[in-house]
């Protein structure tokens, strides 16, 4: 993930929170906000200390990366998003943080219209 797909300021993360959706499961939950002026979504995460040690946090913090890589293509672009990790992923293997992320993505409807075949 590239550091310009990256939300870092205060104020970015200000208006996902107060004008943005999310939605929760018990591992995470997401904030999204349309932003039709850009073409790539943007990304940032919270990982509060009370979940563990700066090693713990910076874990959770790469995979949670790792299943937007891998899953960013599939999203909607025009969209800032925000995870916010809850204390039971600090338990989570990847596949099972992806397989977390993915049914928040479906539940947030997330994902890009697939294009429907003709027959």
């Amino acid at each position: 993930m590239k550091k310009r797909n990256r939300l870092k300021k205060n104020e970015e993360f200000q208006k996902v929170f107060k004008k943005g959706q999310s939605m929760a499961n018990r591992q995470f939950v997401i904030y999204q906000l349309d932003q039709p002026n850009q073409d790539e979504l943007r990304l940032g995460l919270s990982v509060s200390k009370k979940i563990g040690n700066a090693v713990m946090r910076n874990r959770i913090k790469r995979l949670i990366r790792q299943v937007f890589l891998e899953e960013g293509h599939k999203l909607k672009q025009e969209k800032d998003y925000i995870v916010i990790a809850r204390k039971p992923a600090s338990e989570l293997t990847f596949e099972e943080t992806k397989k977390s992320l993915q049914h928040l993505f479906r539940k947030s409807a997330v994902y890009q219209q697939q294009p429907k075949k003709s027959s």
